[in-house]
């Protein structure tokens, strides 16, 4: 769905009606007499060339890999296993991209209307999504990164892909018990005494149910694995590599990082150790109990296929801020639909910007003791009152409603900035894929870490070259991250400094308009591949990459952008100088003696 990434933003169409139709039928010629010869490859470079012709648009454009994606897939549909999943989705999404595309062509000739867009939104947004979540797999990990894609989508489609942070279609209850017998050679009923059949939650690989352990009585949380997940997500990344490989070579290096991530994200008994992994680097570094809450898992109950933990109660963090939102705007005569279309206003004419500019932590945390203490004096005196004056004259009040009390979004963004920095910085063991469904509102106000599936484990090489490079950012150090990049083996085309200076920002700091000038993301990269494309690029920090891309959705979600290494910076070099190499140390000589085993994707692109 890359496309839709640049939707709403004209595109230059270069070809002609008359030249098209022209094209369109030699095209069409050629490809039935490539067939025919078995000469596949030319069939899809001739097919490719036919759509992009029939799209009006030039070879930069992601919608034209896209669509040629879906004519290579038909024909793998018979000779590669996995591929009929890719073209149900291709189908889903072709159809999109057309329209918007047409949209973007009427824009530019004669303009277009806000109630056009929306109209086209409303259309799409939720039969795409819902089919894409039907699919499950890889494309529903896509749908959950766009949620944090304001600058990007409208809040239509923002909507339809919050759901599938946590609300995937679930699977029958009856395959859930199946995988259970299968995994412990034992009845449901022979290990819990009570098992909920609508699950908390379900994903991209598995669901979540509430239990109660028949032999102690514990409330856990059952995280149970789909029998296919192994299988679809090897297809769907396979099928994926491919249509990428030869249409979108610049997605190579992050789908690699995402595979290899995935073989571990199946075992559970990985996720288990992750668990009790991360539990005790929290509780050393002083988070948890004080802050956050990771689950300890049931060992003797876990296995390859299925997770027994300990229960935490409260609500998704994105469900919580959604419900005290909606009752504010309710109470203030207006709508959480309002409220997000009037910021994606905001976005779509200013940019994101670089950093939160709003209240600090400390100011939100004042308020909310002011609300607390306002609502304990109102409820105090309707009561002393009642229970006197209005007792004896029978005439009670009534207590009125209570303020609602405002999530400190400062301190939870904060809380997690500084959380997922010491895990990568100070244990490198980290959770890779923090979207909105991993976290949640305790009611004493904590966060629970509820998933490490996707836990990435960082060599003590890896983690000093991720403390080098926040510290860099932080400093705005160009020289330093030039010599570390130099020395991970990242090479391009020509060379330019200044577009690598903007590929670090962005992949690993900030998307704010200072880095993108306005553009969003697709547009951005599209831009800088035009520029000066990579060729050779190290992998072993993606997904810390991921990471930050992640948190950052997350953040811009509640309304609170971040730059990565405002936080990061200074917690990377207290860690740097307590391991006794300080940030002043480090030369050329002493990158190359901790330089990391390199991963190295390389691929030349056109």
């Amino acid at each position: 769905g890359g496309d839709l990434l640049c939707c709403r933003v004209p595109q230059t169409a270069t070809t002609s009606s008359s030249a098209f139709h022209k094209t369109k039928n030699l095209s069409a010629l050629h490809a039935v007499a490539a067939v025919r010869s078995g000469s596949a490859a030319v069939c899809v470079h001739i097919v490719l060339a036919m759509l992009r012709s029939a799209l009006g648009v030039g070879g930069r454009s992601t919608g034209a890999a896209l669509v040629g994606g879906a004519a290579y897939g038909m024909y793998l549909y018979k000779t590669d296993e996995g591929v009929e999943r890719a073209m149900k989705a291709y189908r889903v999404m072709v159809p999109v991209v057309v329209m918007y595309r047409l949209m973007e062509a009427k824009d530019k000739l004669v303009g277009t209307t806000d109630d056009e867009w929306r109209m086209l939104d409303d259309f799409y947004a939720k039969k795409t999504v819902k089919q894409l979540g039907d699919l499950q797999g890889i494309y529903v990990k896509y749908c959950q990164t766009s949620a944090g894609f304001h600058n990007t989508f409208s809040e239509k489609w923002i909507n339809e892909f919050r759901r599938l942070e946590d609300k995937v279609p679930p699977h029958p209850i009856e395959t859930v018990y199946e995988t259970i017998r299968n995994e412990t050679g034992k009845q449901v009923e022979d290990l819990f005494s009570s098992f909920d059949k609508e699950p908390l939650g379900s994903a991209s690989i598995g669901q979540v149910h509430k239990a109660r352990l028949k032999e102690t009585g514990q409330t856990v949380a059952v995280k149970v694995q789909y029998s296919d997940a192994q299988k679809l997500f090897r297809e769907d990344v396979h099928t994926i590599r491919n249509f990428c490989l030869n249409f979108a070579p610049e997605h190579i290096v992050t789908l690699d990082a995402i595979e290899k991530q995935n073989a571990l994200e199946m075992d559970y008994q990985l996720e288990a150790q992750n668990l009790r992994d991360v539990r005790e680097n929290m509780t050393r570094h002083g988070f948890m109990p004080r802050e956050v809450v990771v689950p300890s898992p049931i060992g003797d109950l876990t296995t390859r296929r299925m997770l027994v933990m300990e229960f935490l109660e409260g609500p998704k963090l994105v469900d919580g801020l959604n419900q005290f939102f909606e009752e504010w705007a309710l109470n203030n005569g207006t709508t959480l639909e309002q409220l997000e279309t009037e910021a994606r206003r905001k976005v779509e004419e200013e940019g994101i910007p670089e950093k939160y500019n709003g209240p600090p932590a400390w100011r939100f945390a004042l308020y909310r003791r002011y609300v607390q203490a306002y609502n304990l004096l109102v409820s105090s005196s309707v009561s002393v009152y009642n229970h006197s004056v209005g007792w004896i004259i029978r005439r009670p009040l009534v207590t009125p409603d209570e303020m609602k009390i405002p999530p400190n979004i400062p301190r939870i963004v904060e809380i997690l900035m500084r959380v997922h920095a010491y895990q990568m910085f100070a244990d490198g063991v980290f959770n890779c894929d923090p979207n909105g469904g991993n976290f949640l509102l305790l009611p004493d106000g904590r966060i629970g870490l509820i998933d490490y599936g996707a836990t990435k484990r960082l060599t003590r090489n890896e983690r000093l070259s991720s403390l080098l490079l926040y510290a860099a950012l932080h400093r705005n150090d160009k020289q330093l991250l030039f010599q570390l990049s130099d020395i991970g083996g990242y090479k391009s085309k020509y060379g330019r400094r200044d577009v690598l200076f903007k590929l670090i920002q962005f992949g690993y700091d900030s998307w704010g308009k200072d880095v993108t000038g306005g553009k969003n993301i697709q547009q951005f990269i599209d831009d800088m591949k035009a520029t000066d494309p990579w060729e050779e690029v190290p992998d072993n920090l993606v997904m810390a990459q991921f990471m930050s891309i992640r948190l950052r959705s997350l953040a811009l979600g509640m309304n609170h952008p971040v730059k990565c290494s405002d936080y990061w910076g200074p917690i990377a070099e207290e860690i740097l100088q307590r391991e006794g190499l300080p940030y002043e140390s480090w030369d050329i000589d002493l990158m190359n003696q901790y330089k990391p085993r390199l991963n190295i994707q390389k691929h030349k692109m056109a």
